[in-house]
């Protein structure tokens, strides 16, 4: 699968399931003067370690979830301050208050009080720093994943330079069947999940093997217009745009998307010069 297509997740599982247990492992052995060893071969151990690793697995998936959504929504590089405002209040805020409600729940079934215990002094602390650090990781992650995009776009924009700028025909796909489409019955090219599709006039959706970049270095530029990252748009498919905040544009597009076409600040007077002809 190409680097485009995974940009909607992260692959990192095993990932997480380690991140829970070292961190439950600092929370339950803080302080302990027991070995490791010792530890490991001490039934009590595991009975603490359990439901910590439960609290820092849902914790580590709510950072996980979350920045999948804002990497869908919020671009680092096209709504930088938004990003980072969602980011801190939805990936790191937000577990964290979870973290002390769960806490409080567990503490609460063995008729402790949270307030009466060392948690918010040892164990809290412990989990903000893995929360930040997680959040670095994905901060990292995006952009290791953009320096790929970008290698990958240079490479296909090389074995792509002695192909016209005037493709025709793409052969989409339904099923197992492979299907000739003329360019001209294509009203856009969008970005769905984890695949590539195309969406013509008479409202049919194919799927299509090539990512986005791929296909419009093969379209000719007054035709196509890339409004974003998951969409290729027809000249003809342009119903209307209206202004929304911080000079972002909404388009309209016939037929209907299934989301909102957002145009970023950065990419709408490029997109006005090209609807203007």
């Amino acid at each position: 699968m190409d680097v485009e297509n995974r940009h909607q997740g992260y692959n990192d599982l095993y990932f997480r399931i380690i991140v829970a247990l070292i961190a439950a492992h600092i929370i339950v052995s803080f302080g302990a003067k027991e070995s490791l060893f010792q530890l490991l071969i001490t039934p009590d151990y595991y009975q603490s370690l359990l439901p910590s690793a439960v609290i820092a697995f849902l914790l580590v998936c709510e950072v996980y979830l979350v920045t999948i959504r804002l990497d869908k929504h919020y671009d680092w590089k096209e709504d930088t301050a938004k990003r980072i405002g969602l980011q801190l209040s939805l990936a790191l805020i937000l577990p964290a208050i979870t973290a002390f409600l769960l806490a409080t729940i567990y503490f609460g079934l063995f008729g402790y009080n949270i307030l009466n215990t060392y948690y918010l002094q040892f164990d809290f602390p412990v989990i903000v720093i893995m929360l930040i650090l997680l959040n670095v990781y994905y901060l990292a992650f995006y952009f290791y994943r953009q320096w790929q995009l970008t290698e990958s776009r240079l490479l296909n924009m090389a074995s792509k330079e002695d192909e016209p700028k005037n493709k025709e025909v793409f052969v989409v796909q339904r099923g197992a069947k492979n299907i000739p489409l003329p360019v001209k019955t294509i009203c856009y090219f969008y970005h769905d999940g984890d695949f590539n599709f195309v969406r013509t006039f008479e409202k049919e959706d194919f799927l299509i093997t090539q990512a986005l970049d791929e296909v419009q270095a093969q379209l000719h530029e007054k035709q196509f217009f890339r409004v974003n990252r998951q969409m290729l748009i027809n000249f003809k498919a342009c119903e209307h745009f209206e202004p929304l905040e911080f000079g972002k544009l909404e388009l309209f597009v016939t037929p209907p998307a299934k989301e909102q076409v957002i145009i970023s600040q950065k990419r709408a007077k490029a997109f006005k010069e090209w609807i203007a002809r």
